[in-house]
């Protein structure tokens, strides 16, 4: 179906309202708060049917890894306005041979979406192939959009734009609607993959064996408690190297095999395939009908068992036992009191007039959730690894330390200072001003967290109001929950906003409620496990330097310093559990600890 430009004006909110949601793969949005520079994922929403007042962006791909519309992004930056109309007419006209149904828009600039509805949708692996052949041969198209199966996003008509206009509507807006009840045939969207995406690259080193032969060469060898982040990355993003896998059912029989591989259990990988965590396997899977999905995976699932029961015959796989360096025990139960009692006074100083330093009480947070995870008095921790705790940069968290050690009423105090590999050690400090008010208040409950780890992406506000919406036992207006976050009124509205979002908090008649979301399972849906082993591979290498830089011969084996690589991960803590970032280091990699131990080195 061709569409004319109309200079007809498509009021931009009926245009929103009509199209928006109906483009959206899952229903979801991100809006930008910095007028269209970027769309971060904290900030993504619902699409509702009234118009965002800022720039917003539709996501396209739903839960399961599909598109129900193609989107092809001509930009003028690539190339001016005169390059986007003959991109533009060249889209135009092989659409039309494919027999495909369209409708576009035109921003203030000149760029212009092109929007193919599907009456199926249309899995990852062929809509990103699509997306980078068109990109090959159209020189002002950014793929981006359609390679993101997680983060791909595109202002729908009627969107507002940077410059302050709006995705002005080509032709009928009833035209357009009606192309998205219908879509586009199976066999037009067959022709155009077939005569348009990209072709793999042949490899004399592909593997034949559904990816078990490249998958034996990939093993972690026990280094992580988890799939290792190479099947990781494939199940969360479903991008994998043809160099590697000829085609996307030997990628997922290798990220099927990895999770058998690390010891889980059949009902931890569906959860993920299924509740949009992985939607990239999920993709994988895109060919079988919904009602064959399940069934597809488990033959996977048995394929890959058998596999590894095979080469655990043949290999013998050791579990790596660990000892880590810590500082002098005190008896669990003392300390445990003393913690809580610390944290009150951290509480009472935050009540004053520390409400926005949000970085000094994530550092503060994460001193003591590893105080009572070593159950130590001594805390060894660098600027590293706190930075890895809070998710703060390493700067930060050396310029917060510096501040607390300075205040006159100080929580924290220098005991030990570095020396060669070794880090500062401190120890936790109740400011004499505070103590009586310390011991009266009453303990947090649960157990102590500094920040979850899907919070890297959510923010401190949302971190700290979270906290405090867990330590309800019923609902809780905004203003309230203010006072028990210790964060401004406008700053909490904002956090419950975020976690409403992502299911974490939800909203009833009486007030707000922890919501249903399970914080482990967003932490792997947003990619940061993966950032965190990077941060700490950077970290480890610097390390390691450094220690060279000391005069150490012989450098410590990396399983050895950093703990456990047992082979099974543990079991998904429950949906109200705070997964932080100091249990994804032990949990995930055994890292939590980093110490340096004499003996182990020559």
């Amino acid at each position: 179906m061709s569409q004319k430009r109309d200079p007809r004006s498509t009021d931009p909110a009926d245009a929103w309202r009509a199209l928006a949601s109906e483009i959206a793969g899952r229903g979801r949005m991100r809006v930008s708060r910095d007028g269209g520079r970027t769309y971060p994922r904290r900030y993504e929403r619902t699409v509702t049917e009234q118009l965002p007042n800022q720039p917003a962006a539709v996501l396209i791909y739903d839960t399961a890894g599909a598109a129900r519309t193609f989107c092809i992004d001509l930009d003028t930056s690539r190339g001016g306005r005169a390059a986007v109309a003959a991109d533009l007419d060249a889209v135009t006209r092989l659409l039309e041979h494919s027999g495909a149904r369209w409708f576009s828009d035109e921003s203030p600039n000149g760029g212009v979406h092109v929007y193919v509805p599907l009456a199926t949708p249309a899995p990852f692996p062929e809509a990103s192939a699509l997306a980078r052949g068109l990109a090959a041969t159209l020189p002002t198209m950014d793929p981006q959009p359609m390679l993101g199966i997680d983060s791909g996003c595109i202002r729908p008509p009627g969107g507002r734009h940077k410059t302050g206009g709006h995705q002005r509507l080509h032709g009928s807006l009833s035209a357009a609607y009606e192309a998205t009840q219908t879509g586009t045939t199976d066999a037009s969207w067959r022709r155009l993959v077939a005569e348009h995406a990209e072709r793999p690259h042949s490899s004399p080193e592909r593997a034949t064996d559904a990816g078990h032969a490249t998958v034996t060469q990939l093993r972690p060898r026990g280094r992580h408690n988890a799939p290792d982040d190479t099947y990781a990355a494939i199940a969360r993003t479903g991008q994998y190297d043809p160099a590697r896998y000829a085609s996307p059912s030997e990628a997922r029989q290798a990220v099927v095999w990895s999770a058998v591989a690390a010891g889980w259990d059949f009902k931890d990988l569906v959860v993920r395939v299924e509740n949009g965590t992985w939607p990239g396997l999920a993709a994988m899977y895109g060919r079988y009908s919904r009602a064959n999905r399940r069934a597809a995976l488990t033959r996977d699932w048995h394929s890959a068992v058998a596999f590894e029961k095979r080469r655990r015959e043949t290999t013998q796989v050791k579990p790596v036992r660990v000892g880590t360096t810590r500082g002098p025990k005190t008896h669990a139960g003392a300390l445990y009191g003393y913690v809580r009692t610390w944290l009150n006074a951290v509480d009472l100083v935050f009540d004053q007039d520390r409400r926005d330093d949000l970085a000094a009480r994530a550092v503060l947070y994460a001193l003591a959730e590893a105080a009572q995870k070593t159950g130590s008095e001594l805390i060894e921790f660098g600027n590293r690894s706190l930075a890895i705790a809070t998710g703060l940069n390493q700067a930060t968290v050396g310029k917060v330390l510096r501040r607390l050690l300075a205040e006159d009423d100080a929580l924290i105090d220098l005991v030990e200072p570095a020396a060669g590999v070794r880090a500062h050690g401190y120890i936790l400090k109740i400011p004499d001003n505070h103590v009586e008010a310390a011991h009266e208040r009453p303990w947090r409950k649960g157990k102590i967290t500094a920040v979850p780890a899907a919070f890297r992406e959510l923010g401190l506000p949302a971190t700290f109001a979270y906290a405090a919406l867990r330590q309800v036992d019923s609902p809780i207006s905004g203003r309230d929950l203010a006072h028990d976050a210790r964060l401004g009124v406008q700053t909490t509205y904002d956090a419950l906003e975020v976690l409403e979002a992502f299911g974490l908090a939800r909203r009833t008649p009486a007030g707000y409620v922890l919501g249903p979301a399970n914080l482990q399972l967003l932490a792997e849906r947003f990619g940061v496990l993966e950032q965190i082993r990077d941060q700490l591979d950077r970290y480890r290498d610097e390390r390691r330097a450094w220690w060279a830089l000391l005069g150490i011969v012989r450098l410590v084996d990396h399983g050895q310093t950093l703990g456990r690589y047992g082979p099974a991960p543990p079991p998904p803590p429950d949906p109200d559990d705070a997964y932080t970032l100091l249990d994804m280091l032990e949990d995930q990699l055994g890292a939590h600890i980093i110490a340096f131990d004499p003996a182990a080195t020559g």
